[in-house]
Order: structure tokens, then C-alpha cells, then sequence
């Protein structure tokens, strides 16, 4: 063999090799993205089976809350839908939840009343009272106000309209509209994400005119819609959750044992309740590799309970 075939093969074998190690790298990058493609498929499919289960897990909600419609006209903490659901085993994954009463809570979209929805001072005095018993600025019932009502008249102090909205970074405008979901008090002058974890337990943002439901409602609500001393109102409070008050009747017997301001309050027509029309249904669920979690607002107030909003969380 002649010695200039030599340099020639040795050429030809490394690039063989080179087109081998190239072709080896490309077919590994096509089998890792096919791979990574079939994942990818694999989770959308398990996300979109995960939604439905938690769907399906928010209307297993509603079907409680319309049996319990069927029995009996009164709404406490002892009643089975307050129980939470466990998780519980479903094809490829699990789901669990619970439903949770609104109307035990301060309800701010009742700063305004009426037809008009004009300023209720007996709200705005008592939201004050929640927001200073949780040693919070009462000035921030200002705000709320001027962030739901209709008008660019500043409330003094502490409210903010579109002028001092537009100041801000970033800039925005008031919603002028009744609150959606507390979630948009981070859009509120004045109200920080510990501001809001406070208050949280204790307010609720659901239709304007809705009444407070005795049963449920923690001691700090009691005391602010009611001018009860704290002491008074936590022993109310724990007995409602031990010995609810199943009939009007209770409730107006009971209020024939207080004095004064309290008494008018808790007379007057309105504003506490032993129903509650909005739940707050709370699910998990997960399928494959997937997990959701939703939050729905439900109103029960017919014999068919509808579904308000949903979000996820």
C-alpha cells in the first residue's frame, strides 16, 4: 500500500468518527426533547384532570350545602357541611377540602347601603372599632370607602381617590365599585399583606346588605357590630359555638337580656342573622404529578346553590 493512502484514511476514520459522535449527539438531543415534549403533554393532561376533580370537588360543596337547605333553615358550626372533607383517594390522585361560613365575618362592601349605596356611618363605626381592636389605624375604613363608592371625593383621613391613586407607583385608578374578594385590598391605599393577614379572619367582601350571622361570628365581630365589651362578646361568641342559636326566637330572647345601645343593635332589623347565604368552598386535588387548589364563592340563597366566582389559589 502506497504511504500517501496513509494520511488519507487516517483522515477519512476521524471524520467517520466525527459524523458518528455528531449523528450519536443529535439523535440523544431529539430522544431528550421528544421525552421532554411527552412530559410536557403528560402534565397538561394531568393538570386538566386535576381541575376537573377540583370542580368536581366544589360542586360536591354545592350538593351539601343544598341538602342542608332541605332540612332546616339555620346555619352553626356544629352542622356536618362544616366539617372538613378529607382527602380522599380518586383514580391516579386524591382531593379534599373544605367549606368555610362568610357571613360570621365583617362584610366591608356594607360600608355602603342602600339603593344608592351611600355611607353607613353604623358601618364605618363599627369596621373602625374591628380595625382598632386588631390595633390597626382606624383610618383605613376611609380608604376602603373612597376605593368602593361612586364618587372622587376624598374621605379625610386617611382615604384616597384617583388623584392620589395616580400618584402612585404603579399608578392606578379607585375601583369605584364594591369589593370583589378582600384579595384586592393590595390594591388599597394603606393596607400591607400583614394588614390584611389580620384582618382576614374577620372580614369578608360579599354583596352590600348582607347580615351577620351570630352563630359564626368570632368575638372581635361581635363586639364591633354590637358595641359589646370584648369580655361579653367572647363569652357570646363561645357559646354560639357550643350552643348556637337555632330559632329566631332564641336570638330575640336573647336580646331582650341586654341593655341599651347593645340591645338596639342586636334588635335592629337586618343586621344579624342565624342563616348564612355565602360559603366559601376550599379544595386541593391532585392527579398524576399535578396539584390545584381553588377557592369558590358559593350562594346558596335558593334551592339550587351557584357558584359566585372561582379562582385559583
Amino acid at each position: 500500500m502506497s504511504s500517501r493512502l496513509l494520511p488519507q484514511r487516517g483522515i477519512a476514520i476521524v471524520t467517520a468518527v466525527a459524523v458518528a459522535a455528531l449523528v450519536a449527539t443529535l439523535a440523544g438531543f431529539m430522544a431528550f426533547r421528544h421525552s421532554l415534549w411527552m412530559r410536557q403533554v403528560e402534565n397538561q393532561h394531568d393538570l386538566a384532570q386535576a381541575r376537573d376533580v377540583a370542580r368536581s370537588a366544589v360542586n360536591l360543596g354545592r350538593m351539601t350545602l343544598r341538602d342542608d337547605n332541605q332540612q332546616n333553615q339555620v346555619d352553626h358550626a356544629l352542622e356536618p357541611w362544616t366539617i372538613p372533607i378529607p382527602t380522599l383517594p380518586v383514580e391516579q390522585g386524591q382531593a379534599g377540602g373544605r367549606l368555610t361560613d362568610l357571613q360570621g365575618r365583617f362584610n366591608l362592601n356594607n360600608l355602603l347601603r342602600g339603593p344608592n349605596l351611600t355611607v353607613s356611618p353604623d358601618d364605618v363605626a363599627a369596621f373602625q372599632r374591628l380595625l382598632t381592636a386588631k390595633q390597626l389605624s382606624p383610618d383605613l375604613a376611609n380608604a376602603v370607602i373612597d376605593w368602593i363608592d361612586a364618587d372622587q371625593q376624598t374621605t379625610y383621613p386617611g382615604g384616597a381617590e384617583d388623584m392620589e391613586y395616580l400618584a402612585l407607583e404603579p399608578a392606578r385608578r379607585a375601583a369605584n365599585r364594591v369589593l370583589f374578594d378582600i384579595n384586592e385590598l393590595r390594591l388599597v391605599r394603606g393596607f400591607s399583606e400583614e394588614t390584611i393577614k389580620t384582618l382576614s379572619p374577620f372580614v369578608t367582601a360579599l354583596p352590600p346588605g348582607t347580615p351577620i350571622n351570630i352563630n359564626f361570628a368570632p368575638a372581635e365581630v361581635i363586639a364591633a357590630v354590637t358595641t359589646m365589651d370584648m369580655t361579653a362578646a367572647t363569652a357570646l361568641a363561645t357559646k354560639c359555638k357550643t350552643q348556637p342559636f337555632k330559632t329566631t326566637t332564641e336570638l330575640n330572647d336573647y336580646t331582650q337580656t341586654l341593655q341599651g345601645q347593645v340591645q338596639t343593635l342586636f334588635q335592629q332589623q337586618g343586621l344579624l342573622d342565624i342563616q348564612s347565604q355565602y360559603v366559601q368552598s376550599d379544595v386541593a386535588a391532585r392527579f398524576g404529578r399535578v396539584t390545584v387548589a381553588y377557592s369558590a364563592l358559593i350562594n346558596r340563597d335558593s334551592g339550587k346553590p351557584k357558584l359566585v366566582w372561582l379562582h385559583r389559589r
